[in-house]
């Protein structure tokens, strides 16, 4: 964990030629991009392409200023070679930019505890309990993967949303501060396997019993103030 949440996770963005993100909206096959850590490098793989791999610290290079929907920040050219593999892949302009750590680039206005730093998402964490899941897929003709909401902590042995009603959590003695619940959108009808939108499913079933608001709630959006480390299997500590 460092100030931005889990290290290197959503540090990585695609921009267009107006340096505006692009996003699963305009282009699903971007789910099907699958990403891991690869001693000091990134690796990238996708459906019909070769490996690609990245360093996790780009070299120096002149800043730029990227739009993403939450408004500006900065970010480095992350390299050619991965321009070249992303306009391949997606078959149109855009550039792949790092969000370097000078960045102060904050958490969603409003919901700050101590100038909250994040990357190119508007919380550090994302949290969703894997009974939630259950419940939801007992309720689709077709199940859907974990996949399709992108939390970046998945809690186990829960009840179905039990996380709706956590306040503050430890985990391997790191204090949590759970801040807003996610509200869904249609990038979860992408199909990660395929990188196509599947139809309306599973936002048509969420919305029947998980409105509050006009908005359609799944999952939650954590901060924390600490560095340190998580272990898969860290057990999940519910203090309020």
């Amino acid at each position: 964990m460092d100030e931005r949440g889990l290290q290197y996770d959503r540090r990585w963005m695609l921009i267009d030629e107006q340096s505006n993100d692009l996003h699963q909206f305009d282009y699903p096959r971007l789910a099907s991009v699958v990403v891991a850590l690869d001693n000091e490098r990134l690796l990238i793989q996708a459906p019909g392409m070769s490996a690609l791999h990245i360093p996790l610290q780009p070299e120096q290079d002149t800043p730029l200023t990227v739009q993403w929907f939450q408004g500006l920040s900065e970010a480095l050219p992350a390299s050619k070679q991965a321009d070249a593999w992303f306009q391949d892949f997606l078959h149109a302009p855009c550039q792949l930019v790092f969000m370097p750590e000078k960045a102060r680039h904050s958490v969603e206005p409003g919901y700050e505890i101590n100038h909250d730093l994040a990357a190119f998402t508007s919380f550090q964490y994302h949290l969703l309990g894997e009974g939630s899941l259950d419940d939801l897929n007992q309720r689709l003709a077709t199940p859907v993967s974990l996949e399709r909401f992108r939390p970046n902590l998945v809690v186990a042995q829960a009840p179905a949303f039990a996380e709706d009603n956590w306040h503050t959590l430890q985990i391997n003695h790191h204090t949590f501060h759970v801040v807003k619940p996610c509200d869904r959108c249609a990038i979860t009808t992408v199909d990660a396997t395929r990188g196509v939108m599947t139809g309306k499913e599973p936002l048509t079933t969420l919305a029947k019993y998980r409105t509050f608001n006009q908005k359609v709630l799944f999952g939650q959006y954590l901060l924390s103030e600490v560095r340190g480390i998580l272990h898969v299997g860290d057990e999940v500590q519910v203090i309020e």
